[in-house]
């Protein structure tokens, strides 16, 4: 077993070969700190006697697909009342206060430094954040991959934006990054430039949009909040895996603590008997208390289950 450290999670990873004999239970004496046990890839074989140990069966990452449809009002018509309330308040909320959308192609080198400059300041209030997209810089504005963004300004401010990458060879556009600043994250900016988005990669001739590739374990770099945030912007998560990600793959998970984790911890696991993955996707809400299973029901989920972080301790919705 080795244990690394995963942008702050304490990660013991686990071979085959060990699971027999349980070296992340305290009797061991290894496991002091340790959030997650993880099996990698594990062989067909040992899915069984993994889930019979309290362990998850699910995609290591995730992709966050919605279909565009025709237009924007066939988009909405699909989403719950709620949902389309919402969207359509953030984007006259907008409208009245004069915010001025800009859609850039190719994004200029000034724009994505003030994108970039915003996105590291609103990253660097998350717990366990990481700018990932400031490894992009160089893509974005030199290739070779296709890049277009989608700002909004306050006068001469920016007040939000997303960095959307174009995957012809997918039929789909990705909005890779986004970041809005604290002012109108307050005023749901975000949904106004997903939706923008959604626009100009429809006009583009794209009939999806993506969110790219999440980590399975909604508690540590993404919290179990934006679930709804995606779920009411009509996305639907699928193992990355069946969107052409040739890393995606199945893994094996069991969290021991929430220690580092947020409470409650969000797995999109395999439902069913057996975690069998030709099954639809299940909730697996993780939780030292009592919380409410309502705020991760989605259409695409067979079920939403809660249960502590503790092997063998498991309770239904």
């Amino acid at each position: 077993m080795e244990i690394v450290d995963r942008y702050g999670l304490s990660l013991a990873l686990i071979e085959p070969h060990e699971l027999a004999a349980e070296p992340w239970t305290p009797a061991v004496g290894r496991t002091a700190g340790v959030d997650v046990v993880r099996m990698e890839r594990p062989p067909a074989g040992l899915w069984d006697e993994l889930a019979g140990r309290g362990f998850l069966r699910k995609p290591a990452t995730v992709t966050w697909v919605a279909e565009l449809g025709g237009g924007e009002e066939e988009f909405l018509a699909r989403l719950d009342t709620k949902a389309r309330q919402d969207v359509r308040r953030a984007c006259r909320r907008a409208e009245a206060a004069g915010l001025r959308e800009v859609v850039e192609e190719p994004v200029s080198e000034r724009t994505l430094e003030a994108f970039l400059a915003l996105y590291e300041e609103r990253v660097a209030r998350m717990r366990f954040g990481v700018p990932f997209a400031l490894g992009y810089r160089d893509a974005v504005l030199h290739g070779p991959e296709k890049f277009c963004g989608v700002f909004a300004y306050a006068g001469d401010d920016l007040a939000g934006g997303c960095l959307v990458l174009e995957l012809p060879g997918r039929d789909a556009a990705v909005v890779r990054f986004s970041a809005v600043s604290a002012e109108w994250r307050r005023h749901s900016l975000a949904r106004v430039l997903y939706f923008s988005a959604m626009r100009v990669a429809r006009a583009k001739g794209y009939t999806r949009v993506t969110l790219g590739n999440e980590p399975n374990l909604l508690g540590h770099l993404t919290q179990p909040g934006l679930f709804h945030f995606k779920t009411g912007m009509g996305f639907t998560a699928v193992p990355s895996q069946e969107f052409g990600d040739p890393d995606g793959h199945d893994e094996a998970d069991l969290v021991l603590s929430l220690r580092t984790l947020g409470d409650p911890t969000l797995v999109l696991a395999y439902a069913g008997p057996g975690a069998d993955p030709t099954r639809p996707l299940a909730a697996r809400l993780i939780s030292d208390s009592p919380v409410s299973t309502a705020p991760y029901r989605a259409p695409f989920l067979a079920e939403v289950t809660r249960s502590a972080p503790r092997p063998g301790r498991r309770t239904g919705a």
